[in-house]
């Protein structure tokens, strides 16, 4: 595969977009779809989701390897904006936990609904409104978790083998991106379940006897880096404020050997960090 592409859409034109999307598709590598911000995001309400990625076409708009599709001729303010991510992440500002608002996470087992989102080269996880998160006060809709291989953000020039991108929506529909790492170890319960039942491209399973808690998906300790950045395909609106967690779970070689058949070179190389803050929690 040729690991490529994100839908992203104006939320203004989002409807008009949801429907490109569905005329969208991947014959190789992949890629996390997401929604960007802008100012008309406040008419919508917790219950909104991201586009599903459901498709009867597979035909890319984008690429991740260089060329007239590429990465340095994405749309959008991909190659304009200032805070674009992935980025790496070295020498950050060190800072308590104690001092840092915490990531309160109150995931709850949902039924397995699962996309092969062909046109942005992921497979992904939906979920039914809730208010799974909590950040300063703020809830937030855990909308989408994306696989992504490799992961995307660096850390002192490195990057995980696979990445978890957990995708969370703001009432004001504000994106809140919650990064795991993913590193070769053990077999991975959850990941076995889930790798059992991808479906066609473009093509969606729903499952009710199947519940998936994404508790299970993240690290026990939820020490952070934390910095502002943008989504990560085109459009690659920002802002965006990202979490990366510090410790990552583990899945098997194999299982990610398999996720790889699907989708695979999917990160977008690394931006500049132009000064932004980044921060770590000791």
């Amino acid at each position: 595969m040729s690991g490529n592409r994100i839908a992203r859409f104006d939320l203004a034109a989002f409807f008009a977009l949801s429907m490109l999307t569905l005329g969208r598709a991947a014959p190789a590598a992949g890629q996390a779809a997401q929604l960007p911000d802008t100012p008309e995001q406040h008419r919508h309400s917790m219950d909104m989701n991201l586009p599903s990625g459901v498709t009867d076409k597979c035909e890319p708009k984008y690429t991740y390897d260089e060329g007239p599709r590429g990465p340095s001729h994405w749309e959008g303010v991909c190659n304009t904006g200032h805070m674009q991510t992935p980025i790496d992440i070295s020498e950050p500002e060190k800072v308590s936990l104690a001092l840092l608002p915490k990531l309160l996470f109150s995931y709850q087992p949902a039924e397995l609904d699962m996309v092969n989102d062909c046109n942005n080269y992921q497979l992904k996880l939906r979920f039914p409104p809730n208010k799974w998160l909590k950040v300063r006060r703020k809830s937030y809709r855990l909308s989408e978790v994306r696989f992504r291989e490799p992961g995307e953000t660096a850390v002192n020039g490195k990057r995980p083998p696979m990445a978890l991108q957990l995708v969370h929506l703001s009432p004001e529909t504000n994106f809140l991106i919650v990064e795991v790492p993913v590193v070769i170890g053990q077999e991975n319960p959850v990941i076995k379940t889930l790798w059992e039942h991808i479906p066609f491209p473009g093509k969606e399973v729903e499952l009710a006897s199947i519940k998936i808690n994404v508790m299970d998906l993240i690290p026990g300790d939820h020490g952070f880096y934390r910095f502002p950045g943008s989504l990560t395909a085109p459009i690659c609106n920002e802002p965006v404020q990202w979490y990366l967690m510090k410790n990552p779970i583990e899945m098997s070689e194999a299982q990610i050997a398999q996720y790889r058949k699907y989708y695979h070179n999917t990160a977008r190389p690394l931006q500049p960090l132009n000064d932004r803050p980044l921060v770590e929690s000791q």
